[in-house]
Parts: structure tokens; sequence; C-alpha cells
């Protein structure tokens, strides 16, 4: 997987050096969405044992977000060291999924997950205090980042507990928090179309799932259904997309 990251990571320089300009608060919430999802991914991975179909995912996800990675290396490079963190880590420890002794890989990658979190928290706090004159986000640009933000998030925790009974992401926030907290923004969303229903039915499909202790929860469907959210999501807000993870 090694090889995957560099040749990324080289492709991608000038695609960060083009977005040099990119607003500051929303490269960081794409660097968050893109984080939470290598944890989702490896969580995965650990929960289904390395089965193809998940190894060949979360590789999926560490080469696309590596353009993202490439890009915080320039402007945020205490972030981009500790994601690199947990690039080693996986690429370290991704082979011991198949001994059955450790349980423990989820844990190991939220350790250093979290600490990414909160540095790119801590940037996005310090902008809002100290940078009042950079440009504000549209209005429905900042209302999908954030959007897409909480639900990764849940996404993340959700597989983190579904995969080892004492994982963890991001910590200080409850499932039970992170599930009214998406709640909370959906009903916040401006555009109420065809979409908007869609949104609603999928969410509502496997709200439930997620508040479910791990041995009573259905994570493949979660996961299928999640990437269908997504995929909603980025419809409603095409024409403000500048950014995306798949």
């Amino acid at each position: 997987m090694q090889w995957i990251i560099l040749f990324s990571l080289c492709i991608a320089t000038f695609s960060a050096n083009s977005k040099a300009q990119e607003h500051s608060i929303e490269q960081l919430l794409n660097i968050e969405i893109a984080a939470y999802q290598v944890s989702s991914a490896f969580s995965a991975y650990v929960l289904f044992t390395g089965l193809p179909k998940f190894n060949q995912h979360l590789e999926h996800i560490i080469e696309t977000t590596s353009p993202i990675l490439a890009s915080a290396n320039t402007a945020y490079p205490d972030i981009a060291e500790k994601w690199q963190e947990s690039f080693s880590f996986i690429e370290r420890n991704k082979e011991l999924v198949f001994d059955a002794d450790d349980h423990r890989l989820i844990i190991g990658l939220s350790t250093t997950q979290n600490q990414l979190y909160k540095l790119i928290d801590d940037k996005k706090q310090s902008i809002a205090q100290h940078s009042p004159e950079v440009p504000t986000l549209s209005p429905a640009l900042d209302e999908y980042l954030n959007i897409r933000v909480s639900f990764e998030r849940l996404v993340a925790l959700y597989m983190a507990i579904s995969g080892s009974s004492a994982g963890f992401v991001h910590s200080d926030m409850s499932i039970e928090e992170n599930v009214s907290n998406f709640e909370s923004n959906i009903e916040s969303i401006t555009n109420k179309d065809a979409n908007f229903q869609r949104l609603n039915v999928k969410w509502k499909f496997i709200k439930g799932n997620m508040v479910k202790n791990p041995g009573q929860t259905s994570p493949f469907i979660t996961l299928h259904t999640a990437a269908d959210i997504r995929k909603i999501l980025q419809k409603m807000y095409n024409t403000e997309l500048v950014t995306s993870v798949d």
C-alpha cells in the first residue's frame, strides 16, 4: 500500500499548489471528512477480517484521500504529519487483522486519529477567533460540508464500536449525541426537494441500527446505506461543491 500513498502524493503536488488559495475552513472541513473516512474504512477492514472487498475499499480511500493529505502538507504540516502517522500505522499493522488474538487495531488507529481530529478542531477555532478577515463560505457549501463532517464522524464512531467493543473515535461525543447532531443538521437543510425526501428515508432506515449494541447491529447494511446517503448529499449540493471525497 505504501507505493500507492507515495505515488498519490507525487501526483497531488500540482493539485495542492494550484489550490493554495482554497478557503482555509473549506480545506479543513474536507481534511476532516477524509480523516473520518479513513477511520471508517479501517474499522470495516478489521471488522470483516480483511475480506478482499474491504481491503480494496481501504486502499481506495487511502488513495483518494492522499491528494488532500498533500494539500494539508502545504498549509498545515502538523496535521499532515499526524495524518501520515495514521497511514503508517495502517501499513505496519493491517496484516494483524488475520491474527485472532489481536483485536486492538481499531483502538490503535483511533489513538492517532483522535489527536488528528483535535488538531483540526484547534485550527478551525484559531481561524474563527484570529482571522475574521477570512471570507465566509457560501451558505450552501457551508451547510454541505458541515453535514458531511457530522455524518462521517457518526459513521466512523459506529464502525469503531462495531469492530471493537472498546473502539472509540472522537470520543468526546457519544454515538447517541452524534446521531442527534446529524439529525439536527438534516432538519436544518434549506433545500427540501425530492432528494431531501430520499435522504430522510435512507437515514430513518439506519438511524435505529446505529444505537444498538454491537452484537445486535448490521454494519454491512449500514455501510451500504451510508454510501447511498453520501451520493444523495452530493446530488443535493452538486452546484456548490468545490472538492469532495467519494
